[in-house]
């Protein structure tokens, strides 16, 4: 079976969902064996040092990384605004990387092109012009609901006006593709439903993130006095920013106000210059790290106060695999498996953030049975090695399928 996988983005350095998401895959076809190519985006908006490339893509039978310009400027979302297409689709639309898919798709024969995410369907056409591969889409998230609530929380009219704008717009791009795929494969069963409600007909398989489980070793926690509470994500997606606003302005306060000898630590890609330069107490902005297993190791509680976003927390998965609690909303849990108080804590307002923190305090036994409780779940659900082999057998099953 020959693969070729489509990224928006460098699936490289791992320090963000999105780079985890695509490497997950790249990652589990080379271990099972599979012929793979991968024609990679290399943004402006996330450029990446080649060199970087991790020594397992050297098994890929083909990678290639075009510089594609995805720069906000103003002069073309002003334009836009005329146009009946996705400003948010349109800055990945680019004759370079078009050509270089020509070129390969002449000189190779796939059996599966495999797209990750909305914004490399512009290539569809040119897809079906020049193979006859099985085109299947992995759905990071269904883009259009993240705008809707972004637009929902909005409190400026102006913005909140503009983000509704861009919602419709994505939705309206969803539609139009929505059934010119083979296979589609939402990253979670609320994906799932979602799309179905839009009018989808073609075949679904909800394939979750995964976690290659053996590699994160659970680390003991010994001294649960130097309590340290985390947040890691890329600070440059507004669903985060957002969140970590809500964190720092009403959460934060109220758990200094009762534990000020806790420290949260704040750590991200594109770190504002914001978070630096303002200071609220028991609150360390770290910024970028080199390496975020490192930087979590000595962490004790993950905390994801996501009010909006899609598909699921990668981050989470990472988290629960390592045996941390984490406290998080209903929007950061969808798409994941977990009973409330059994696997995770869930809370929705700045008061249930620092009840359920303050209940662990007050059990710190469950600190470590909901964390081994957590790892489990990761184990039993959502390993990388059973998920990855689920879908190379329904790939087969697409393949020797006509329509």
């Amino acid at each position: 079976m020959k693969i070729l996988q489509l990224t928006h983005k460098m699936p490289f350095p791992l320090n963000d969902g999105g780079s985890l998401a695509i490497h997950f895959y790249i990652e589990g076809f080379l271990n099972a064996g599979i012929s793979l190519s991968v024609l990679a985006m290399n943004t402006t908006r996330h450029y990446v040092n080649e060199e970087q490339v991790p020594e397992l893509y050297k098994n890929l039978d083909f990678f290639k990384a075009v510089k594609v310009d995805t720069d906000i400027k103003m002069i073309d979302a002003f334009k836009n605004l005329f146009r009946k297409s996705s400003y948010n689709i349109d800055r990945f639309i680019s004759e370079d990387y078009e050509r270089e898919l020509i070129q390969l798709l002449k000189n190779e024969k796939f059996d599966i092109i495999q797209l990750e995410s909305l914004f490399v369907t512009p290539y569809i056409e040119t897809i079906r012009k020049y193979s006859s591969a099985k085109i299947v889409i992995r759905q990071h998230n269904v883009e259009f609901k993240i705008w809707e609530r972004l637009a929902a929380s909005e409190k400026k009219y102006v913005k909140k006006k503009y983000l509704s704008f861009l919602a419709k717009r994505l939705k309206a791009h969803e539609l139009k593709y929505l059934n010119q795929y083979d296979l589609l494969l939402p990253i979670s069963q609320t994906d799932a439903e979602i799309l179905k409600g839009l009018g989808l007909k073609k075949p679904v398989l909800v394939h979750p993130f995964g976690i290659e489980t053996t590699k994160l070793e659970k680390k003991e926690i010994n001294d649960l006095k130097d309590l340290k509470l985390y947040h890691i994500g890329a600070m440059d997606w507004l669903p985060n920013i957002e969140s970590v606003n809500f964190f720092l302005e009403k959460v934060m306060p109220k758990i200094h106000a009762l534990y000020p000898e806790i420290k949260f630590f704040l750590a991200g890609r594109k770190m504002p210059p914001f978070y630096f330069e303002n200071k609220w107490p028991g609150v360390e902005v770290v910024g970028e790290v080199a390496n975020a297993h490192e930087f979590e190791e000595d962490k004790h509680i993950l905390m994801v106060p996501l009010l909006s976003g899609g598909g699921v927390r990668i981050k989470i998965f990472q988290a629960m695999a390592k045996g941390k609690v984490v406290i998080t909303t209903n929007v950061g849990v969808e798409g994941i498996e977990v009973e409330n108080r059994k696997h995770v804590f869930i809370a929705n307002n700045p008061d249930e953030f620092v009840e359920a923190l303050d209940y662990l305090l007050k059990n710190p036994d469950l600190i470590l049975k909901i964390g081994d409780a957590a790892r489990n779940l990761i184990k039993e659900k959502y390993d990388q090695v059973k998920l990855i082999d689920e879908l190379i057998n329904r790939y087969k099953l697409l393949i020797s399928t006509t329509y």
